[in-house]
């Protein structure tokens, strides 16, 4: 594939919120997404470390392509959803993307991911995706909170960008700056 050029902004068209919010929903379940209202907003209730951003390559003028939310911490990137307009993935814009955010991350990029499953072959493909991307599985136990009450926790695999960072560590930080969890350990 050729490399498409890639580009990223803010969400600030009300066309272009529409259509993050339609693909945002349709591409996470309830249990792997935070309500839309509060992200989208630049005085969001997470606070300026989270970000969602809108992810575009020319055509005869930027086009929408996807989005992605990032959680920007002192040790590392967290990419909590990334997401391409179904119209557009195969095209290479994806990977294009991932890669133009891991090349520009000075830190450490983690992510979540389901792990892989006979009966779920969209995760080994997506698993497959981010290490062709640069991405390696961390092989440490890992459970998302709920992202709400009556929500379940999602047992994922952490993937990163440096396979030297803490996993534990890496947890402790999701946990507690993302879903407002402290495990009782602590």
């Amino acid at each position: 594939m050729t490399k498409k050029l890639i580009s990223f902004a803010a969400l600030s068209d009300p066309a272009d919120e529409r259509a993050a919010e339609l693909l945002y929903t349709a591409a996470f379940p309830p249990e792997e997404r935070r309500p839309w209202d509060g992200i989208q907003h630049p005085q969001s209730p997470y606070g300026p470390q989270l970000s969602i951003i809108r992810i575009s390559y020319p055509d005869s003028a930027p086009r929408f392509a996807g989005i992605i939310t990032v959680w920007e911490f002192e040790t590392l990137r967290y990419i909590e959803h990334f997401a391409i307009d179904d119209c557009l993935r195969g095209s290479g814009i994806g990977a294009d993307a991932l890669r133009a955010v891991l090349a520009a991350s000075p830190k450490p990029v983690v992510l979540e991911v389901e792990p892989p499953a006979d009966d779920n072959p969209m995760a080994v493909r997506r698993i497959s995706f981010y290490k062709r991307c640069g991405l390696q599985v961390l092989h440490h136990p890992y459970i998302q909170p709920p992202y709400s009450p009556g929500l379940p926790a999602v047992p994922l695999l952490l993937m990163a960008s440096d396979a030297n960072i803490d996993p534990a560590m890496a947890e402790k930080l999701l946990h507690r700056q993302v879903y407002n969890h402290v495990q009782e350990a602590d």
